[in-house]
């Protein structure tokens, strides 16, 4: 049996799937903020909880899949056992989100709890290649390699697994909001642009463990590029999980946007 724990987005439900063609039994954790068929609803703040249920049910893997919101620590509610990692705890939420899946592998460790890959169970939904019938250009392979030295620079910082650039320019850089409000942010800023030019390029941070949730793609993101003017997304080979593959990529053939992995 196998522990999930699930956040929002349609990479769990996909995990589910996948364990359940394979017939493998599992528990999910329901970290989102929507309903989840069968799943225990829990805080991060529920240490005590989430390991008494593991132990109970002999859960010696987990996955974590999904996007989780960074949770107010003013909000969560801690029981006992959280309490005792609390003085790390408060230090931790000082960092980034990859220190804080971090610590609750080191948790589940402690406990004989192992943290698998969460790519392990939809290896057919990365990316190896360029996957689109249209193809990147020089422009956009230079915007590329520029794009890539600024993430790997701001990896130690544990922020920022997106950046959209013109040229050479600039255009954002993925904060907390995501890739889905940055690329918003540059469809106001181009609402008067004709031509389709620049690239997204999504990456994991460097060092980014593959445990945890890689960065994802799909239908809505090609959907987001398309209004956004750009011609196109970067992707890293084998290290981010695409959805809705079929749907997205006949959007992106008919609007001529290139999606590659190198």
């Amino acid at each position: 049996m196998i522990g999930i724990f699930a956040g929002s987005g349609n990479l769990p439900k996909e995990i589910f799937l996948t364990l359940n063609k394979k017939k493998i039994k599992y528990i999910i954790f329901n970290l989102s903020n929507k309903k989840i068929k069968n799943s225990i609803k829990i805080q991060l703040g529920q240490f005590g909880k989430i390991l008494k249920i593991l132990r109970e049910n002999k859960i010696n893997n987990v996955i974590f899949a999904g996007y989780v919101k960074r949770p107010d620590l003013s909000t969560l509610k801690f029981d006992f056992k959280a309490v005792t990692y609390l003085p790390k705890l408060l230090k931790v939420f000082r960092r980034g989100d990859g220190n804080i899946l971090n610590f609750a592998t080191q948790i589940l460790k402690k406990n004989k709890i192992k943290v698998i890959d969460s790519h392990k169970f939809c290896k057919h939904l990365l990316v190896n290649k360029t996957v689109s019938k249209s193809k990147p250009s020089y422009e956009n392979i230079r915007d590329l390699y520029k794009g890539r030295k600024i993430l790997d620079a701001l990896s130690k910082f544990d922020i920022a697994q997106g950046a959209i650039l013109d040229n050479g320019y600039v255009m954002a850089i993925e904060s907390a909001e995501g890739t889905d409000e940055m690329l918003k942010r540059v469809i106001k800023l181009r609402l008067k642009k004709r031509n389709r030019s620049g690239v997204l390029i999504k990456l994991p941070k460097k060092k980014h463990s593959l445990r945890y949730d890689l960065p994802t793609i799909g239908y809505k993101t090609v959907q987001l590029l398309i209004k956004s003017k750009l011609n196109g997304i970067f992707l890293k080979k084998n290290q981010n999980i695409f959805l809705d593959q079929k749907r997205a990529l006949n959007l992106a053939n008919k609007h001529g946007i290139f999606i590659s992995a190198s």
